[in-house]
């Protein structure tokens, strides 16, 4: 008995585990860095490309606030890498967002600009096509952490109670005594009761057709139903 309530409170607390695993998968993790891909990359002319886009500049992010429908600057990063392409298009990774606000929202950058310390000159402007953000932590260690929370618990409990706690071990030993005393039925007995309940199911069916043919014959001969 105790034996089958583990087995059973194991299954529970593996199907919790897999629960858990599930839903934290749609945990959004905050962002340590935001990767845009960029249209339209124009940069000021006058030095070399590594020497106008530095690490460690600033990027102002411009989009839409709320309901408004003019570009404003909504908050500010610096420049992790930045990675040229052809056709006028680059890849830019920002990171160290002046706010935690700014971090979660600045994938809805319509624009960015990077500009050059304190005087904020302009060294290069993109139109935003996409953003992905790059979380702190891959969401797998947090949906890890949950499942084997879970399973710790459940291991936690499932021992106090089959192993430890008094009362419920003496309990589930006195039942596994009282189910030694029940008289089982046996194979042949098991298999006898049920070709009795299945010839008795077919003669009461067969029983029950003839009287409903007998009966609608009678009433159809004397006219009560109509054919």
């Amino acid at each position: 008995m105790r034996m089958m309530t583990a087995l059973f409170v194991g299954v529970m607390v593996l199907t919790g585990a897999g629960w858990g695993w599930q839903q934290t998968s749609a945990v959004r993790i905050p962002a340590r860095s935001w990767t845009f891909s960029l249209s339209d990359t124009q940069i000021n002319a006058g030095a070399t490309e590594n020497e106008r886009i530095a690490v460690g500049e600033t990027v102002a992010l411009i989009g839409y606030l709320g309901s408004s429908d003019e570009l404003v600057e909504f908050g500010r990063g610096v420049v992790e890498a930045f990675v040229p392409d052809r056709g006028n298009r680059s890849s830019l990774v920002v990171v160290g967002f002046d706010s935690e606000l700014t971090r979660d929202t600045a994938g809805d950058a319509e624009r960015v600009r990077v500009v050059s310390g304190g005087m904020d000159q302009v060294l290069m402007s993109a139109d935003v096509r996409s953003a992905t953000s790059t979380p702190i932590y891959p969401v797998q260690y947090l949906q890890t952490g949950v499942a084997v929370g879970i399973m710790m618990i459940g291991a936690g409990f499932l021992y106090w109670y089959v192993g430890i706690a008094r009362r419920p071990v003496e309990f589930l030993i006195a039942t596994d005594g009282e189910m030694k005393k029940v008289n089982w039925t046996s194979y042949r007995e098991v298999k006898g009761s049920t070709i009795v309940v299945i010839v008795a199911t077919f003669l009461i069916a067969g029983i029950l057709y003839i009287v409903d043919m007998s009966f609608s014959y009678i009433f159809s001969a004397i006219g009560v139903l109509e054919r």
